[in-house]
């Protein structure tokens, strides 16, 4: 858990000029997105080691209106920029270094029992949607607002409602090596 919670800070604190060990405490004791991750590392945590999931479930639901299902898999460097309204429905997958902005929803699709697939460093902008059993690719950016309902390639840019790739090779992929 701890090494996981550690990728989580490191990237949520990137976008800082971190002076030193007492400017990162400071940082890690009042940024939304530390506490927000934190929260959710626990509550993986319990769930893992069958231990009652309450006491971090709700302290996230009603600061950051945050779920995150028991269920779901999340890999290390997990960044919420702005960690609200976010919604992670049971047997999803993220891969290592998301970034997942504002009222992002990963969800089931009606009737099916499998969750979204993200790959690695995989960027959803503001109001993004994932339904169903959807492949995103790593290095993947979709769009604001956009609903994804099909699978996306790595290294595509998808936008829209129903989202359509734009770009099939973003320069994410050369910003995160």
């Amino acid at each position: 858990m701890f090494d996981l919670l550690r990728a989580d800070i490191r990237r949520n604190l990137q976008d800082y000029a971190v002076r030193g060990p007492v400017h990162r405490l400071l940082l890690c004791l009042t940024l939304n997105s530390v506490h927000a991750v934190t929260l959710i590392r626990l509550q993986s945590w319990c769930a893992r080691h069958r231990l009652p999931t309450l006491f971090a479930a709700k302290p996230l639901f009603w600061f950051f209106g945050i779920e995150v299902s028991k269920l779901a898999r999340i890999g290390p460097g997990l960044r919420l920029p702005h960690p609200m309204g976010l919604i992670i429905a049971p047997n999803v997958t993220l891969g290592a270094n998301c970034d997942l902005y504002a009222d992002v929803r990963l969800v089931l699709a009606h009737g099916s029992k499998e969750g979204p697939q993200l790959g690695d460093h995989v960027f959803l902008g503001d109001g993004a949607k994932v339904v169903g059993h959807v492949r995103v690719g790593d290095h993947a950016v979709i769009g604001v607002s956009s609903v994804v309902t099909k699978d996306v390639p790595a290294n595509a840019t998808a936008v829209g409602i129903p989202a359509r790739i734009v770009d099939e090779h973003n320069d994410r992929a050369a910003d995160n090596r």
